[in-house]
């Protein structure tokens, strides 16, 4: 299982302002979670996700809303599953819990990756040099690309045309925004992000 500890950003708590929280637990509910998120204690987060693919939409809608830095968390958890992600435990939970640490001392991409089993250090850290360079792309958008972009890996079969009435904007507009958002580069190497997660769930301690 993939377990995501997710908090503010040292920056963001030093500006103070709005809550990010409602607004990131509001864009993770429609996900398929095996857990639903939840905030656990001020602006702290935990989802988790039965798959990898899961994962990665979570990690992407944290870093969009803006101001999160995300630790995920590869192993093993209880069964049956708690009937809170509060309640969780096991290796998933440990694995998270050091993650979160590493992302939050992390000076450019607040994205880390840890896994209870010890024997996936090597691909631990090809996924997440992988998912920071994925994140770096994320954290370079505008409001616009972003909304554009997320619409499009939502809906890949839609047309542009037919994202722009959903956008509420012009087919121009959502063109701009895909080509300067970097969103090709960018979901080229998603399946790669996929995989290394998946590899790391199967090989990891039951």
């Amino acid at each position: 299982m993939h377990l995501l500890s997710l908090t503010a950003t040292r920056a963001l708590r030093r500006r103070g302002g709005e809550d990010p929280v409602p607004a990131l637990l509001a864009a993770l509910a429609p996900l398929p979670l095996a857990l639903p998120a939840e905030r656990t204690a001020g602006w702290h987060v935990l989802a988790l996700a039965p798959r990898s693919e899961i994962a990665l939409e979570v990690l992407l809608r944290a870093l969009e809303t803006g101001g999160f830095a995300v630790g995920l968390g590869i192993g093993t958890v209880p069964a049956p599953l708690p009937a809170s992600v509060r309640e969780l435990t096991g290796g998933a939970a440990s694995a998270a819990a050091e993650a979160l640490r590493a992302a939050e001392v992390t000076s450019t991409v607040p994205v880390a990756v840890r896994a209870a089993d010890p024997r996936q250090a090597g691909t631990v850290e090809d996924a997440e040099a992988v998912l920071r360079l994925i994140g770096w792309m994320v954290r370079t958008r505008n409001r616009g690309q972003w909304r554009a972009v997320r619409a499009l890996r939502e809906d890949p079969m839609a047309t542009q045309a037919q994202l722009a009435e959903r956008l509420g904007v012009t087919q121009q507009t959502v063109s701009r925004a895909v080509q300067t958002g970097g969103w090709r580069e960018e979901s080229a190497a998603h399946p790669l992000a996929e995989r290394l997660l998946s590899m790391i769930d199967l090989t990891s301690e039951r």
